[in-house]
């Protein structure tokens, strides 16, 4: 009997242990609505594509310095191609499966200074000659549509938004008159596709129709780093936002 007092007072004592595990055990467990919260999931980066010819890899490689940090800019320009020739690149084929594969919340496209010939078919044979104008300009205005439409879409969540950049005028007429013929071409052409916005580097470079004489390089063609930093800088500000 004299026992009994001490054992009930142990099985309290190792209660009232067992009480303070659970309770401890409860709290750590994420009771608290702080430590149960999950951390906030992080948004994809803002992805701006840039492609077309050379000219086109200058300037996106210029406008991996005008971004922001939010902002990636990928480049999948080819030189010396266009749409004159898709033996030698396809790019309206390229673009749909860009669309289809990793498509950009932007899509800048420009091209224009290769294309100063006759416009052949995928085996290279003359589709429009360019002593043709009417021709050529009708068969150009279609692989531009092609080249734009690959970025069709009647959903507006996902809709990419293509940008069209026209060329200078260069040193040589038989190119820098094309360059902005095809600027043109492409204005009338986006008119009627609300996803397509045009921009100019004639106009972001204050050059209009006059050569772009400050900013050609020794060839005649391409633009100087100063002008490509220059246009990059104005065509951020001009690219849609979020």
């Amino acid at each position: 009997m004299p026992t009994r007092p001490r054992a009930r007072r142990g099985t309290v004592a190792l209660v009232a242990a067992l009480l303070v595990v659970l309770s401890a055990a409860s709290c750590s467990s994420g009771s608290s609505p702080s430590a149960a919260a999950a951390p906030p999931p992080t948004a994809a980066p803002y992805k701006i594509t840039v492609a077309g010819d050379s000219i086109s890899v200058g300037l996106g490689a210029a406008l991996r310095g005008a971004v922001g940090r939010d902002t990636v800019v990928k480049v999948i320009g080819e030189q010396g191609t266009g749409l004159a020739r898709p033996a030698t690149f396809d790019w309206p084929k390229r673009l749909t499966e860009l669309a289809r594969d990793f498509p950009p919340q932007v899509l800048v496209f420009s091209v224009g200074s290769n294309d100063a010939q006759d416009l052949l078919d995928a085996d290279g044979k003359v589709v429009a000659s360019a002593a043709n104008q009417a021709a050529w300009d009708a068969e150009y205005s279609r692989r531009l549509a092609a080249s734009f439409d690959a970025f069709a879409n009647n959903n507006p969540a996902t809709q990419t938004k293509v940008v069209w950049v026209g060329h200078v005028r260069t040193e040589e007429d038989r190119v820098g008159l094309v360059n902005r013929r095809v600027h043109q071409l492409a204005t009338q052409v986006a008119a009627s596709r609300p996803f397509v916005t045009v921009t100019d580097l004639a106009t972001m470079l204050s050059t209009d129709e006059q050569k772009a004489d400050r900013c050609l390089i020794a060839d005649g063609l391409h633009l100087s780093l100063p002008c490509l930093d220059e246009a990059a800088k104005a065509l951020n500000e001009q690219l849609p936002t979020r």
